[in-house]
């Protein structure tokens, strides 16, 4: 998924949890009294932290865990903050640095434990409801952080794969190459003897029409034939050569 679309999905979701938080404030008398400043911040705090979830996750989750501890100091009941700190959490888990992960699970664990515990502290609750809420809240907290979780180990898992692949390829393309050289430098010697060869009769021939020409122009003149096919026969071949070699290098 490219970057525009992921914003525009997280503006979409921010819209959605303060359409959620409206009807939450509809419904609850409670939140439309003394603590209405109170609610509309924490509100506006959760839509502003699923908006940014993925572009700043480090800094939105401390945001995140700050309104959570307000809220429970403040004793403000808006629920529909609730799915937003799922989502917060589960991005985090994927995309937040490790001890954002970290603190991620602990701060959802110490939140619901403190919540219960407080809870049973004011005496609003016994003991074996506290217990259950808090598990209430816990169990879908952990299982969002643990799917968000296991997605980075997926993506840790498919990044490795690709680097362990590029790798290989790297190798074989280095493999490749020094092949390529060792063939064209085997290819190189062979040209140097032959045409060494060549080279050196052509001077043995050079050498003979010099001494015969005096005496015998007819030999002297078989000698520079000679001279001259070697000649061609060793360009011919020399051209050859550096056509296939450049042939190579374009492979």
């Amino acid at each position: 998924m490219d970057v525009a679309r992921r914003d525009r999905m997280d503006a979409c979701l921010a819209v959605l949890v303060l359409a959620l938080c409206a009807l939450n404030v509809g419904l609850d008398e409670e939140l439309r009294g003394g603590s209405l400043l109170v609610t509309v911040a924490l509100s506006l705090g959760a839509a502003f932290a699923v908006a940014l979830r993925h572009r700043l996750p480090e800094r939105v989750l401390v945001l995140t865990l700050v309104g959570c501890v307000a809220q429970g100091a403040l004793d403000n009941g808006l629920l529909a903050t609730v799915p937003a700190v799922y989502a917060v959490v589960s991005t985090v888990a994927v995309h937040g640095a490790p001890w954002a992960v970290a603190l991620a699970l602990a701060g959802g664990v110490g939140a619901a434990v403190s919540g219960a515990m407080w809870s049973i502290a004011r005496d609003e609750m016994p003991v074996g409801t506290a217990a259950q809420l808090g598990v209430a809240v816990l169990l879908p907290f952990t299982l969002t952080w643990a799917l968000g979780y296991r997605r980075r180990c997926q993506r840790c898992y498919r990044s490795q794969l690709a680097e362990r692949a590029d790798s290989v390829e790297r190798i074989d393309e280095a493999r490749r190459q020094a092949a390529l050289a060792a063939q064209r430098a085997e290819i190189c010697r062979e040209m140097y003897d032959i045409t060494g060869h060549r080279v050196a009769g052509m001077v043995v021939q050079a050498e003979a029409a010099g001494r015969v020409l005096d005496r015998a122009p007819g030999q002297a003149r078989q000698a520079l034939r000679t001279i001259a096919h070697a000649g061609r026969e060793s360009e011919t071949e020399l051209r050859g050569t550096l056509g296939l070699l450049r042939g190579s290098e374009r492979r």
